[in-house]
This record gives C-alpha cells, sequence and structure tokens, in this order.
C-alpha cells in the first residue's frame, strides 16, 4: 500500500470527507519525456560526415561537415538556433578527410574541432576562442599506422577529454586530455571486425562509448562499452554489450551513431537494409528512468523517418535536444509542460487486475486548457497521471499518482455540453502490444528471472522494482526462449509463473510482490473507528485448478487443494521447468503454481469510500460481521475505483474484489 499522510488517512475514514482527484497530462514514457520533434531548417546540402554541440556560454549551435566534392571542412554556427535562424551559410577551414568524418566539443570554454587530414591517418584539432565565430589553424595531434575511418571526442568538467578513433583494421584507440595535454593513442581491449561508427559522451566520471560495426561471426550491429582511467595506459574497458545486432548474411547493417546527454543518454545510428527493396532508416533510443549508462540497457530502438538514411549529430541545451544533418536541423522540447485537467474531470473510472489497469476520463471541454483542445492529435499517447485524494485539514492533499496512457480520444456530448473522452491503459497494454523482432534465449544458469525481467522490461523503455520480490528472483536461472512475435506481457507472465512473486505496476514501474502466507495486513476496513465497509459480499467458488505437478530435470514436485480433489475430482495442470533440479525446488514451484491459480477466482468484494493508497495483491483486514467476517486476513485481487460528479448523485467509491489463502 502506498504510504499517506496522517491527515490523508484521517480525511478518508471520515464519511464527511469532500473527495479530490488530480489529473494531468504529459509526453512521457516510463518517466522519460517523449521527444516531439519539430524541423527548423530544411536545406540542399549534401549529406555527409557532420558533428554538432550547443556551445555553453552563448547557447549558440555550432555544426561541422565534411563535404566530398571537393573533400572539406565545413563549419557553421547559428547564434540564436530557432526557426528564423539562417542555417545555409558555412564557412570552410580547408582540406580534409571526407571518410573519416569529424567531430566537435567545447573544453575549457573554448569550441574545439577534430577532424583527419587528407593523407587519413593525421589528427588534427583546431580551437575557437570566441565560441565558434572564428577558429584558428589546424594542429596534428596524433598520426595512425593505419587509415582512420570514423572519429568521435567528448569533454568533461574540468578540461578532461577523450578522442575515439577507428582504424581500418576494426582497432579502436583511445586519447585522453588531461592537465591541457593529450595523451599519446592506446589500444582498447575489445574486438570487433570493422568500426563502421563511434560517438563518445562523458558519464559518470567515466566514458560512454558507441561503436557500429561487424562483430567476428560477421553480424552486424551496435555495441556500448564504457572507458575509465585517468590515461589510455591506466584505462579499463568494459566488455562490448549489444544494443542491437542483425544476422550474418541478413543483408542488414548499422552505421553512424549519435550519443548526447540531454534529460539522460539519448542515442541515434543508422539501419539499412542492402538487399531488394532495401531501405536506410536513422533510429533513436534511450535507457530507461533508472537506468545508468553502466547498466548498457537500451529501450528497442524506434525509426525517426525524417532523417533518412542520414546519421544524424545529437547534442542538447537545457531546453531541447537537436537533431541535426547536413541538409536539416531538428528539436525537441526536453521538458514539456505537465497540463493540469483535474478541474476538468467529471468522471473518471478506473478498473485494475493482475493482468491490466484501464482507466475511462470524461473530461468538460469548457474546463479544458486551449492548447490541449487545438492539438490536432490531441491527447493521444500522453501519459495520463492520476491520484486520488481527499481535502482534509492539510489542504487538498493526494496518495502517490499513478501513470497510465492515453489509447483512445473521442468528442461527445453530455446533456448538450462538449465533453473529451480518454480511454487509457497502464503498461501491461504495451507490453502485450509490443512483439519480439527477434528470438530471445538464454541457456539455464546464465540470467537469473531478475535479469530476463529487466532485459524485456528496457525494450519497452520501462523499469522494474526488486524491493518487495523474494529471493527466488535472484536466485532462479532458467532456461528461457521468447520466439520471434511473442508478446512482452505473454513473456513476462510466463517467466514471472517460475518464481513465487506477484507483478504489478506502480507509478509506472513493475513492482515484484512476494506474496506469502504469513503476510500481516497493511490496512483495516470496517473495525471500530477504521475505514468505513459499505457493502460486503461473499462468496465460495469452486477453483479451476486443484493439483499441480511440476516436472523439473530429474526432480518432481506437486501441490494439492485436498478438500476439492474430494468434492469435484482431479482438475490437474501439469508444468515442465527444467531449471528445477531438486524435489524442493519443484515443491516450491508447485506450491507456487497452485496459489497463483486460485487467485485469479475472487473470494469477495467490499465497496468503501476511496482508500487513496490501496494496491493489488495488498494484505488487509476485513471486519463485516453481516457475512462472517471479523477480522478477516485478505488480498486483494483487484480494484475499481469510480469518481462521477456528472450525474444527479457524485459517487466516490472503491469496489474491491479479494481472495483468500493469503
Amino acid at each position: 500500500m502506498h504510504q499517506l499522510s496522517a491527515t490523508l488517512l484521517s480525511a478518508q475514514r471520515d464519511s464527511t470527507a469532500l473527495p479530490h482527484i488530480a489529473v494531468s497530462l504529459a509526453e512521457r514514457w516510463g518517466g522519460v519525456t517523449q521527444l516531439r520533434w519539430e524541423r527548423v531548417y530544411n536545406g540542399q546540402e549534401p549529406d555527409g560526415a557532420h558533428a554538432a554541440i550547443v556551445s555553453s556560454s552563448s547557447g549558440a549551435l555550432i555544426r561541422v561537415r565534411v563535404q566530398t566534392d571537393p573533400a572539406a571542412l565545413l563549419v557553421q554556427r547559428a547564434a540564436s538556433p530557432g526557426p528564423d535562424a539562417q542555417f545555409s551559410a558555412w564557412q570552410s577551414l580547408g582540406a580534409a578527410s571526407a571518410k573519416a568524418g569529424v567531430a566537435v566539443t567545447e573544453i575549457d570554454g573554448e569550441i574545439r574541432v577534430y577532424d583527419v587530414a587528407p593523407d587519413q591517418r593525421s589528427i588534427r584539432e583546431r580551437s575557437s576562442a570566441d565560441d565558434g565565430v572564428t577558429f584558428g589553424s589546424p594542429r596534428s595531434i596524433a598520426t595512425s599506422t593505419l587509415s582512420i575511418g570514423a572519429i568521435a571526442a567528448a569533454a568533461a568538467p574540468g578540461g578532461a577529454a577523450l578522442i575515439v578513433y577507428a582504424d581500418s583494421s576494426g582497432g579502436v584507440s583511445a586519447m585522453m586530455r588531461t592537465g591541457g595535454t593529450w595523451s599519446s593513442p592506446g589500444k582498447w581491449t575489445n574486438s570487433l571486425s570493422s568500426v563502421d561508427g563511434i560517438a563518445c559522451a562523458s558519464v559518470d566520471s567515466a566514458w560512454a562509448v558507441v561503436l557500429c560495426g561487424t562483430a567476428a561471426d560477421g553480424a552486424s550491429g551496435v555495441w556500448t562499452c564504457a572507458l575509465s582511467g585517468a590515461s589510455p595506459a591506466v584505462a579499463v574497458w568494459s566488455t562490448l554489450h549489444e544494443v542491437i545486432a542483425s544476422s550474418a548474411g541478413s543483408g542488414v547493417t548499422y552505421a553512424q551513431p549519435g550519443l548526447c546527454i540531454a534529460d539522460g543518454l539519448r542515442m541515434s545510428f543508422v539501419e539499412a537494409y542492402g538487399g531488394a527493396n532495401g531501405y536506410a532508416q536513422t533510429l533513436t533510443t534511450h535507457p530507461p528512468a533508472s537506468a545508468r549508462f553502466a547498466d548498457h540497457r537500451w529501450r528497442e530502438p524506434i525509426p525517426f523517418g525524417p532523417a533518412s538514411g542520414v546519421g544524424p549529430a545529437l547534442t542538447a541545451d537545457a531546453s531541447h535536444v537537436w537533431l541535426t544533418t547536413p541538409s536539416g536541423v531538428w528539436r525537441a522540447q526536453l521538458s514539456p509542460s505537465r497540463v493540469d485537467v483535474s478541474d476538468a474531470v467529471i468522471l473518471a473510472d478506473l478498473r485494475e487486475t493482475p493482468r491490466g489497469a484501464s482507466l475511462t476520463l470524461h473530461l468538460a471541454e469548457e474546463r479544458m486548457p486551449a492548447a490541449l483542445l487545438s492539438d490536432a492529435a490531441g491527447p493521444l499517447g500522453q501519459e495520463i497521471s492520476l491520484a486520488w485524494g481527499y481535502q482534509t485539514g492539510a489542504g487538498k492533499e493526494t496518495g502517490q499518482a499513478q501513470r497510465y496512457w492515453a489509447r483512445e480520444a473521442r468528442r461527445e456530448t453530455l446533456r448538450g455540453s462538449p465533453v473529451t473522452v480518454l480511454e487509457a491503459e497502464d503498461a501491461w497494454w504495451f507490453l502485450a502490444a509490443m512483439r519480439a523482432r527477434r528470438q530471445l534465449t538464454w541457456p539455464a544458469q546464465t540470467a537469473s528471472v531478475w535479469q530476463i525481467l529487466s532485459r524485456l522490461l528496457t525494450m519497452a523503455g520501462l523499469s522494474a522494482s526488486q524491493t518487495l520480490s523474494s529471493p527466488a528472483i535472484v536466485a532462479t536461472y532458467p532456461p528461457v526462449t521468447i520466439s520471434p512475435n511473442e508478446s512482452l506481457a505473454a513473456a513476462v507472465h510466463s517467466l514471472m509463473a517460475r518464481v513465487p512473486d506477484l507483478t504489478r505496476f506502480s507509478d509506472g514501474v513493475l513492482e515484484a510482490v512476494h506474496a506469502r502466507e504469513t503476510d500481516a495486513p497493511v490496512y483495516r476496513y470496517g473495525g471500530a473507528g477504521e475505514h468505513a465497509v459499505l457493502n460486503a459480499v461473499r462468496s465460495s467458488t469452486l477453483s479451476r485448478v486443484n493439483h499441480v505437478q511440476v516436472y523439473g530435470d530429474g526432480a518432481i514436485g506437486q501441490a494439492l487443494n485436498q478438500s476439492e480433489l474430494e468434492r469435484v475430482g482431479n482438475l490437474l495442470v501439469q508444468v515442465t521447468d527444467r531449471s528445477l533440479t531438486t524435489e524442493s525446488a519443484a515443491a516450491r514451484r508447485a506450491e507456487t503454481e497452485l496459489r497463483a491459480r486460485a487467485a485469479r477466482e475472487p473470494l469477495a468484494c467490499i465497496s468503501v469510500p476511496v482508500n487513496a493508497g490501496q494496491q493489488l495483491h495488498d494484505v488487509v483486514s476485513v471486519t463485516a460481521p453481516g457475512v462472517g467476517w471479523k477480522q478477516e486476513r485478505l488480498r486483494v485481487a483487484a480494484l475499481r475505483t469510480r469518481y462521477d460528479i456528472g450525474g444527479g448523485r457524485a459517487v466516490y467509491r472503491q469496489d474491491i474484489d479479494l481472495i483468500s489463502g493469503v
């Protein structure tokens, strides 16, 4: 149950308390801003290697590109980037290698540009002390023994900086700047057959590196790794972590990555298919809200159609992310305002089950913000934040807000007045709709249930919490195969059946809850001075399953509901899980399966004034003498919470389905 203040707890037990709900809309998913791109420049420049940065001192957008015919390094500075800025004027800085690319960063208040000379081996630095207006002559800072095919640069506070580059052998080298001096290049400790692009950034006192290329087995992909240490001599490279990859011979390749730090890390790269009806498209991705770069967790990449197959440069300032190509500039607001529609709500109807939650909102248009009504796309896809509460002695208070996402919007009339109706779901809807794009396989003993769960949620841009989970979730290492086109929701439910944990979304984060028969009640209904029970219904229902057998690897376990077996006979379910190697483990799995299947059959329902903190799977104590309960311990199986001021009589009520055998 969500924690509530003392005044809110008191109010929801007071029959005279007035209801209050808080509802707002925002362009967010999983705690991360959904970028809505606006194109501010559409030019005719030829495609080619390029980079961009926003000056920290002035906010100017500085773009650098290498053109191929004739091969030259060009730079542009837009003092006030936006729809009215001049993005077509470029200044030549002289001849350069068109193959190796270009990088730009800011060190000690100076804009620095890095490229490769026409000899394909010499790395050069140009500095601008006037915020990118003019640049000095190039100076060579390193020479490679092999031709250079890709280069990237990044800076950290205090003047530290990094240059990483790839040579024609697929090797990667790093140079670090400390005390105003660049070190000699040092080789990395990883291996790729070829590298077709590099990007880097300073993250968490280390360097984040993204690489596109080809592995030894011929698979093309995108990988991340971290570099830590003050110099190449003592630097430590982490292993490569796959972001996305294609099978060898598939014809799909990846190149031209971009990386920036905005509201978190943002990445882009190009995916291309060279077969019949080939294509090239830019993809973007980001980590879930709770992840760090060191976790190497990235949401399933999303196509960015407008940039096509031109690998964009990414950069950011305090208010926008900028995505640029030689011929295009786009921007997206980083923190779009949250739109409060609380005063417009005339109905909120929320239904929560272990398989998902659905929300219906009716908003009186006369009380809605004009900007929301004028948006052609409306609130579709936006995050709806909803919190239940009351007017208390401390003011208007609510419990923890929960997140849902608008999947349908309608405009209706209600008693002659225009109403916007929003249908929304929690993240289970998205997980059910999202499919695995290729087979995912974890052999036994290679990854725990928690690690696999985290990977699946990461694909959807979501996070999980193990604060309330069982020890088994990190100690169970099952064999798992997820087939192409299998829904992530089905995969998650199948995975979680292997451990004694129930799942629920709380504020957009999936919680694994260890359900035990010894769990103490977290809230009380119906007793003297406790939360009122308006209605109570108690029923007896036969379970669909009363016998579970589990077959492991050389181990068998079973669980029985003996009383029901004697009444109706054997209703058997058999489960195979080769990760179970002991009789005790198989028996625990059988007990978990039997309890989980029984949990789908609600035993009772109570109607109460809204409890602003109630959650699925909470254990509660219920006193209802009319149905024979005195401090009965029951578990919450489903919830319906309803606020309605659109009819003749206001409604603010919660119906709670309950099960026994907690």
